[in-house]
């Protein structure tokens, strides 16, 4: 694949690089997902090279590549072996981004240049009654002191058992004012052998076979306060930016699926003979190799696009959840097309085209379900991109007597009273006679503060001349009732019809 144009020189050198390294190590993924073996060799390896410290800042140990290093990484990995870029994701997205954007300046300097050293490292959210819910932690943190008690249990944590760095969320405030305004959670470092920290059980998932996946007990577990990251009840806004990064990076693993996709299914069509000819010539094979081009091209733009926006420092909630979202779908849905170029051979474990198809799935549901991504996504949207999406205001033409788009403002603002918000409504059941009207929209017509403006409203509403809709913050739509509109305006004002119609069908 080649580089995009905004990379810098070390960023191009660094895909070079790694791209050389995997296929080195790749004879070893393969025998470890035969053998069910967690391939100790390979994350020494990496841990060696210090390319999980990819994103991290050269003064602290890393190669400062940023977000598009990290996904460098976690292209090239998943291009060649299908599961173990799992953990190195993981080991990134382990209280990395965490650490950067919410560590003091001694747990930056004591924490980050082991990451780059490759210690392996895991986030840990899910619980019994927490996965989606992030916000449904239930594993207590108690301070005593100078630590906290930890107490609970974990699950699906992805290198349980392996890592050697857990971050952890934990509830520290039970007070239901506090999980409304979601200042409930607390974040926290905790290392391999604290005394009550014991693995209870190791996960058999689809396509993890050399990828280890489990759930942890924590018994009285005692955290310095010095390894609490942020201030104690800033663990959900840690969670998120640590989200966003983790379903960034996670993105730009499936890109490195589809290229090993189709890397497979390719190669295999040319030398695979039926009905006397070779597969890539079925024009159904030539149409599904074409929608797994066009996936694997629109992904990584979309992709490295949003790790360029992360080395900005811009706010990337939506981006983030739109490309994890789309990577896991698009992956599976390229994966079915392949397995149905490759027949039978696409269902063999023989051809890694097999455990994609398995771990694709596996991707709806790590790193937040794509059905929470899309919840981030709307949500976001409607606070992130309020200036971008307008409902285009619409004046009726004089001559044609149909709405046609006005930009720019009103020209003459009408006085707040009864009588004119009435008449605005009534225009506007012109314009758009099955929507209701919000604040925003009356006050573009009318010159008056929310409060006079609410005040007309309950008078019009109580005469029974408008409708109102009302929410938790008070008025949230209006619109003329079929009284009020008779009251506006005569009937003869609202009709209108089209130039063909003649009197005899109309009446």
């Amino acid at each position: 694949m080649q580089p995009f144009p905004w990379w810098t020189d070390e960023q191009k050198a660094f895909a070079e690089e790694v791209r050389a390294f995997v296929k080195e190590v790749a004879p070893i993924d393969a025998r470890t997902r035969w053998t069910r073996e967690f391939p100790w060799e390979i994350y020494e390896k990496i841990g060696e090279k210090g390319y999980v410290g990819a994103a991290i800042p050269k003064e602290y140990g890393g190669l400062g590549l940023g977000a598009t290093g990290a996904c460098i990484l976690a292209e090239e990995i998943h291009s060649v072996m299908p599961g173990i870029g799992r953990i190195v994701v993981g080991n990134m997205n382990g209280g990395l981004r965490q650490i950067i954007e919410a560590g003091t300046e001694e747990q930056k300097k004591r924490f980050l240049p082991q990451i780059a050293s490759g210690e392996i490292g895991a986030v840990v959210i899910t619980e019994m009654t927490a996965g989606t819910d992030a916000a449904g932690v239930a594993l207590t943190a108690k301070r005593v002191g100078d630590k906290y008690i930890l107490q609970g249990k974990k699950r699906f944590i992805v290198g349980a058992g392996v890592a050697e760095r857990y971050f952890v969320y934990a509830r520290t405030n039970d007070d239901p004012e506090a999980f409304k305004k979601r200042k409930h959670l607390s974040a926290f470092v905790v290392k391999k052998g604290t005394p009550g920290l014991t693995c209870e059980k190791l996960n058999e998932i689809l396509a993890f076979e050399n990828v280890q996946n489990g759930s942890l007990d924590f018994e009285q577990v005692e955290v310095p306060v010095t390894d609490r990251i942020g201030e104690e009840g800033e663990g959900w806004a840690i969670m998120m930016a640590g989200l966003n990064f983790e379903r960034t990076v996670i993105s730009a693993g499936t890109i490195g699926w589809q290229r090993l996709m189709l890397n497979n299914a390719v190669p295999y069509a040319q030398r695979r003979v039926q009905f006397g000819k070779a597969t890539i010539d079925i024009p159904a094979n030539q149409d599904k190799i074409a929608d797994l081009v066009i996936r694997l091209k629109v992904s990584r733009v979309a992709v490295y696009y949003t790790a360029w926006l992360w080395d900005r420092e811009e706010d990337v909630t939506i981006e983030a959840s739109a490309v994890k979202a789309y990577g896991a779908e698009i992956t599976l849905e390229s994966a079915k097309q392949a397995t149905q170029i490759m027949g039978g051979d696409g269902v063999n474990r023989f051809y890694p085209v097999q455990n994609i198809y398995e771990v694709a799935k596996t991707e709806h549901v790590a790193g937040g379900t794509v059905e929470a991504c899309r919840l981030t996504i709307f949500r976001s949207t409607l606070k992130l991109m309020k200036e971008d999406i307008q409902m285009i205001r619409r004046v009726i033409d004089p001559e044609l007597g149909v709405p046609v788009p006005a930009y720019g403002p009103v020209e003459k603002k009408l006085p707040v009273s009864e009588e004119n918000v009435l008449a605005v409504l009534a225009e506007d059941y012109r314009i758009n006679p099955g929507l209701h009207m919000t604040m925003e929209d009356l006050q573009q017509y009318l010159d008056g503060d929310n409060a006079a403006l609410e005040k007309a409203i309950v008078g019009l509403e109580e005469k029974g001349l408008v409708m109102v809709l009302r929410n938790k913050k008070g008025i949230q739509l209006a619109k003329a009732t079929y009284d009020g509109l008779n009251k506006a305006y005569p009937k003869e004002y609202y009709r209108w019809f089209p130039t063909w119609a003649t009197e005899d069908r109309i009446f």
